[in-house]
């Protein structure tokens, strides 16, 4: 099979400057030790994600090193790290030096975009006590997208992840709304006996809208502990859009087993469809390995390292 390598461009750009104290129009100008810094940062982490790519992964860790020492402490690079000292050490026990490893490249370094954790609703969405009252565990209500990025895909009918802890809440619910905060579905669910990873899909019926390409929805999705007072729902929210993928890229996942496809998609920076591939080939494939670490690859590489043991749990058909 040939290889197939997507070729992007990430372009970063984080502001830094100051104003003087004593000005109210004059602008200081962003020290140059601070704008090489910040210059060499992208450099290194382009570098380290387009070796990646091509599965080079001893050049992808020195080059996240490298950007690891221009932000010290900086997520983005630390988990690249981590990332890829887990792929080198498969490759040594396994011997397979060829490899392409499911990982999430973000599209929006420097600028994260994640779901609100648990809260209530309301101006300032902040935690509720009341609402975690409902909540048994330490893991909170978590949607399973990317940490440092918007989440993007190709579906016109996506499915949605979210960890669910143990709780007594008896239904949950998922709100879909356009740009204009339109609802464009809205469903009410009963809550999984379990804890464990759900997936809700956006059905393909006549009375539900497909996602268009090129607009950004938002969701929400709430644990509903008490229908009398929706106060007290525990709530996550987020965004994803639908990206309509060039045509080369889709002729070449055509030739590619779905496990190859996922790869290809992390890489490409489409979160959802690399997900909804994964959850399909572990329900289909309960004990295989190698898809287990591909799923847990994925998560760890979105920034979910907390929930990459959770199972996936049935609860609901929408």
């Amino acid at each position: 099979m040939k290889p197939f390598f997507l070729v992007r461009c990430l372009c970063v750009t984080l502001i830094l400057g100051s104003l003087l104290p004593v000005s109210s129009n004059k602008v200081e100008a962003v020290p140059s030790y601070l704008a090489q810094a910040q210059s060499n940062y992208n450099k290194y982490m382009q570098l380290g994600y387009s070796a990646t790519r091509q599965r080079n992964y001893s050049a992808a860790l020195n080059y996240f090193k490298q950007a690891l020492q221009e932000r010290p402490g900086d997520r983005y690079a630390t988990t690249a790290v981590s990332n890829i000292q887990i792929y080198i050490s498969r490759n040594r026990r396994s011997g397979n030096q060829g490899k392409t490893y499911v990982t999430y490249i973000p599209t929006n370094l420097g600028k994260p975009m994640r779901q609100i954790p648990g809260g209530t609703r309301g101006p300032g969405v902040r935690l509720s006590e009341n609402g975690t009252a409902c909540i048994q565990g330490k893991k909170p209500l978590t949607a399973l997208t990317p940490v440092f990025d918007l989440q993007k895909t190709t579906a016109a009918h996506p499915t949605f992840f979210f960890y669910v802890p143990q709780t007594s809440a008896p239904v949950m619910e998922l709100v879909l709304s356009d740009d204009q905060d339109n609802v464009v579905y809205q469903q009410t669910l009963p809550t999984p006996t379990k804890a464990g990873i759900v997936s809700l899909n956006l059905p393909e019926k006549p009375n539900v809208p497909s996602l268009k390409v090129g607009q950004t929805y938002q969701w929400d999705f709430s644990v509903i502990c008490d229908r009398r007072d929706r106060e007290l729902d525990y709530v996550v929210s987020g965004s994803i859009e639908r990206i309509a993928p060039d045509a080369t890229l889709m002729t070449e996942l055509e030739k590619l087993k779905p496990e190859e496809q996922a790869a290809i998609y992390a890489l490409s920076g489409f979160w959802e469809d690399s997900l909804a591939i994964l959850s399909e080939l572990r329900k289909s494939n309960p004990n295989d390995l190698t898809i287990k670490n591909d799923w847990e690859d994925l998560l760890r590489s979105g920034g979910l390292e907390e929930i990459t043991q959770e199972p996936l749990v049935s609860c609901c058909t929408i």
